[in-house]
């Protein structure tokens, strides 16, 4: 690591050799998510976050390969989802004030560029590595920015930390939170951080519970 290396690095590396992501719907386990971290040349990491969920019927794989520089900004992202026999694949690529995203699905190939008019939260649905991550860098931002762009769905994402009331989800009471990503108007993501790593997510609109599990011998202190 380097002398600009985010103290978040650390966190990462750690929690991805120790254990796992389990995704709770109404207090019912659907999925699981686990994530390799490798250090890069330049003291960046390659993140790859492998997702399987299942909801009756609703089945979804996806594949997630991050390249990350030594403060954890993103560089480029590429997302490869199947959910039952269709695929969607997405790329970003990261560029100082700009992304640019390009979508495949049923062979159909579309480009945007998103304008990083503030400091890039990478947020890809059912990438809960991601969001852990995005957790981590909001709460050692939060004291001078409290304003990210939300990639890639383009938007204002505002932060609140600490939290100061409980969060209830399934008659549940897992307290205040750490802080509390604001995603949409009405739709709030809550995150518990501990030993520079977020260990439980939880979006109560959408009545889900992201639990980071330790595996036997491993841990954040």
């Amino acid at each position: 690591m380097t002398g600009g290396t985010d103290p978040a690095y650390a966190g990462l590396l750690q929690a991805c050799g120790a254990g796992e992501f389990v995704l709770s719907f109404r207090n019912r386990p659907i999925g699981r998510e686990s994530a390799r971290a490798i250090p890069t040349p330049g003291g960046g990491l390659g993140l790859r976050v492998e997702t399987a969920l299942e909801v009756g019927r609703f089945l979804l794989r996806q594949e997630v390969v991050v390249d990350l520089d030594c403060a954890l900004r993103p560089k480029c992202c590429r997302v490869t989802t199947v959910h039952d026999s269709q695929q969607m694949y997405l790329e970003m690529n990261f560029d100082q004030d700009r992304v640019v995203a390009r979508y495949v699905r049923d062979g159909r190939e579309r480009c945007r560029s998103i304008a990083l008019d503030h400091p890039p939260l990478l947020l890809v649905d059912n990438c809960f590595s991601l969001h852990a991550l995005a957790a981590v860098i909001a709460r050692r931002r939060s004291g001078s920015e409290t304003i990210f762009t939300s990639v890639p769905a383009a938007a204002d994402l505002t932060v609140t930390a600490p939290g100061i009331r409980p969060v209830l989800l399934g008659g549940r009471d897992f307290g205040p939170p750490t802080l509390t990503l604001h995603l949409a108007p009405d739709l709030q993501e809550h995150a518990w951080i501990r030993g520079g790593w977020a260990e439980r997510l939880v979006v109560p609109q959408a009545q889900m519970c992201v639990d980071w599990v330790r595996k036997e011998g491993g841990g954040l202190s």
